[in-house]
């Protein structure tokens, strides 16, 4: 009942979110040492640091619903240049060549508002999502980013077949790869710390010979963003599979890291994330 208030009515709701992340990190003690603790290698180990950083989480998490209730009610027309500010413009026209093309990003800024601009110009995308439980939520939550101008599936079996399907056609697939649900990721070192992530862009992008575009973003304030495109790249064909898709995750665990240590607080990551992924 609140979302078609708040898509309409955004500035309001965008200070009332942060004022709530605000008071939920006041209140929530456990998870707001859990989430320093996931800021603290981006931080360098300062301690001081990484809990001022984890303030900007809660409300960057907050924020995000906001987002979300505001797609249907955007205006495609305009949005880049009102609210993006693209670092890697070099690497733009990347995303439109002919050509399969899989957008790689994380739980950094919302990567979502980007792909606003994205529709923009024209182009379509199938973005692939966590499941979320209820499944009426999860279809709910589809039906708004929906409204951005791509496909949403959940990254299922399902889904990674749909995904498959866009790419033979040579479309584009978005997803992000920070997190590594489905329990069988691929070991690499992220600032310093052996984790799991997750294989499923880089065997995608092996089987379909797709480019590889790194999207991160960062929120300035309220639904304007920073994002950057870093240069493109395919994971190769030749020799081991596996070791071709562990080069590929690396490259992208550096670029996330170097990202990460530019502003920790716009991890929206709340589970205890070095804990959960660990390997080696």
């Amino acid at each position: 009942m609140a979302a078609p208030v708040v898509g309409r009515f955004p500035r309001p709701a965008y200070a009332l979110a942060r004022a709530a992340g605000w008071l939920t990190w006041r209140l929530r003690a456990g998870a707001r040492a859990r989430v320093a603790g996931n800021l603290l290698p981006a931080c360098g180990g300062d301690h001081e640091q990484a809990r001022a950083a984890s303030l900007r989480v809660f409300q960057n998490v907050a924020t995000y619903y906001v987002d979300l209730a505001t797609l249907p009610y955007r205006k495609p027309t305009g949005f880049e240049e009102e609210h993006l500010l693209v670092e890697g413009e070099e690497h733009v026209p990347s995303l439109f060549e002919p050509g399969p093309v899989i957008i790689v990003s994380a739980h950094v800024g919302n990567p979502e508002l980007a792909l606003v601009a994205v529709a923009q110009r024209g182009r379509q995308w199938v973005e692939l999502v966590e499941p979320l439980e209820p499944p009426a939520l999860g279809r709910y939550l589809a039906r708004l980013r929906e409204a951005a101008g791509g496909i949403v599936a959940e990254a299922d079996v399902n889904g990674t077949r749909t995904a498959l399907r866009q790419l033979r056609a040579g479309g584009m697939v978005a997803l992000v790869a920070d997190r590594d649900l489905a329990g069988a990721g691929i070991c690499v070192t992220l600032l310093g710390q052996r984790v799991l992530l997750p294989r499923g862009p880089w065997e995608l992008a092996r089987r379909t010979g797709a480019r590889v575009v790194p999207m991160f973003a960062a929120r300035r304030f309220a639904d304007d963003q920073t994002v950057w495109i870093d240069e493109p790249f395919t994971v190769s064909d030749q020799g081991e599979r596996e070791e071709a898709v562990q080069a590929a995750a690396q490259r992208w665990a550096d670029l996330f890291g170097a990202h990460l240590q530019r502003d920790p607080g716009q991890w929206t990551v709340l589970e205890d994330f070095w804990g959960v992924h660990a390997c080696g």
